[in-house]
């Protein structure tokens, strides 16, 4: 794969800042007024997993990393929301949805994945990369038993 050039890339911000963002703003606020008892909302920030079951209100699932190798820990950043997840997160949790978050530790080629947590207006924030560390969950001890 060839490297990104700097106008590459310029103008891919511009196309995003100047057309896809103002175009899908646009669009999210049609659709608001189309479907005034309905949620409607962009893909960004969504979590990783949407899953749809029949009669019941869609679950999402974000995954984050939580180790990389055997004793190297992912980025800060990667491992908890970033403010873009966070807002796309208590905006579903406070319109009843359900969000959960499964991290995993990737060891060579196999994966280990942690117990799902339910996400809730009183623990969201622990999953995110804007609260200090002290308040921060350590995602280790959700591998525990």
């Amino acid at each position: 794969m060839r490297p990104k050039s700097k106008k590459a890339s310029k103008g891919g911000k511009d196309a995003h800042l100047y057309t896809i963002g103002p175009s899908h703003k646009k669009c999210g606020n049609v659709l608001k007024r189309k479907y005034p008892k309905q949620l409607v909302t962009s893909t960004t920030g969504m979590p990783d997993f949407v899953i749809i079951r029949k009669n019941k209100a869609p679950q999402f699932t974000e995954l984050k990393p939580c180790r990389l190798a055997k004793n190297q820990r992912a980025s800060y950043k990667s491992m908890y929301l970033s403010q873009t997840q966070e807002r796309k997160n208590s905006w579903l949790i406070k319109h009843g949805m359900h969000v959960s978050m499964i991290y995993y530790n990737k060891s060579g080629k196999r994966f280990r994945f942690s117990r799902e947590v339910k996400l809730t207006s009183k623990n969201y924030k622990s999953f995110c990369f804007s609260t200090p560390w002290e308040k921060r969950i350590d995602p280790d001890d959700l591998f525990k038993p």
